[in-house]
């Protein structure tokens, strides 16, 4: 856990200080980290890995609420698990995490390639001491699904996925999932 808080600190700082880039990359980049889809990844499954307490406590400091018996269905698909559910001005969210630990959120709005580069630009940067690795994990007609396995060194740290939904109009447009070591 000290490794991924060192990354997220690392990224940061060199995201804020220390990259060479012009003022348009460097806004679009927090843009992206600052979009509100991401807040939700990185401020419930990510920060709440250590344990399901501290995952229900970020989702309540997000704003989810425990979803209902027909809402939970949705985003559990016959799972144990716990699922909750957030609608803002931002949009509608679910959140689900499973009994293996799988934590994912649920994205109902927004452009897919916008949410993707979200998540991307959440990635290290080179030099950072983290590395990852990016694969398709599959596409097939208007679903694409891209795995981020990140290293601290040679060891396995955590990998986030993400699968997004091209299908125009579509009521689940990306989910981002979350496993830890």
């Amino acid at each position: 856990m000290n490794r991924v808080k060192s990354y997220i600190v690392a990224t940061l700082l060199l995201s804020t200080v220390g990259c060479k880039s012009t003022p348009e990359k460097e806004d679009k980049g927090l843009a992206l980290r600052k979009s509100t889809p991401i807040q939700l990844f990185m401020g419930t499954c990510v920060i709440g890995r250590k344990s399901p307490k501290a995952l229900e406590q970020s989702a309540k400091r997000e704003g989810f609420v425990i979803a209902p018996e027909e809402i939970a269905q949705n985003y559990l698909k016959g799972n144990a698990g716990k699922a909750w559910y957030l609608n803002n001005d931002e949009g509608n969210f679910g959140l689900a995490l499973l009994k293996n630990k799988l934590c994912s959120v649920f994205i109902h709005q927004g452009e897919p390639n916008t949410i993707q580069a979200s998540m991307e630009a959440w990635l290290p940067p080179k030099g950072s001491g983290f590395t990852y690795k990016k694969e398709l994990v599959s596409q097939s007609g208007s679903l694409t699904t891209t795995s981020y396995t990140l290293y601290q060194g040679n060891s396995f740290l955590e990998q986030w996925v993400i699968t997004v939904n091209r299908a125009k109009p579509s009521n689940l447009v990306a989910i981002m999932s979350y496993q830890g070591a």
